[in-house]
């Protein structure tokens, strides 16, 4: 019994001594690309921020928000325009050169021209490859039943 209690307080001992930066990296980042709405003329340009959660450089949360610069051509001259806020689990593999998968909720809400907005969270997911800073990713959700894919890069501080 002394012994586990022995081993189990070196172990948290060593957690708690070890550099932080050694076990949790977070970084913020911002990103572009392009949103595109099944059925869509032309893609939406977007813009946003990026805060990443990094645990021991294989699991960590990421949290986005995106906005659109440019909106996109919905057809039958209807433009729409999307803001999103999403989080999500990641998993990734570790050294400066990495791929990612990532699986979470993503809140889009659209407001199309000369019709009005709404907003839907759905299941996103996601996977991207990265190089130290600097990052490109795919990630697909739905909006009312239609699928939403977003190609992006980001560049982390």
């Amino acid at each position: 019994m002394y012994k586990k209690l022995a081993v189990i307080t070196a172990l948290l001992a060593g957690f708690f001594m070890a550099p932080a930066h050694a076990i949790v990296d977070t970084d913020i980042g911002v990103k572009a690309g392009m949103l595109s709405i099944d059925g869509d003329a032309s893609a939406a340009k977007q813009a946003g921020v990026v805060f990443n959660f990094d645990i021991i450089g294989m699991f960590g949360i990421e949290a986005e928000l995106n906005t659109t610069l440019a909106d996109g051509d919905a057809g039958f001259g209807v433009d729409y325009n999307a803001t999103q806020l999403g989080a999500y689990g990641v998993l990734m593999t570790p050294g400066p050169v990495y791929f990612k998968a990532k699986a979470g909720y993503l809140r889009t809400d659209v407001e199309l021209s000369g019709i009005g907005s709404d907003d839907d969270q759905e299941v996103a997911y996601g996977i991207g490859v990265g190089f130290t800073a600097l990052e490109v990713e795919y990630t697909r959700t739905k909006w009312n039943d239609l699928d939403v894919d977003i190609i992006s890069a980001s560049f982390k501080f």
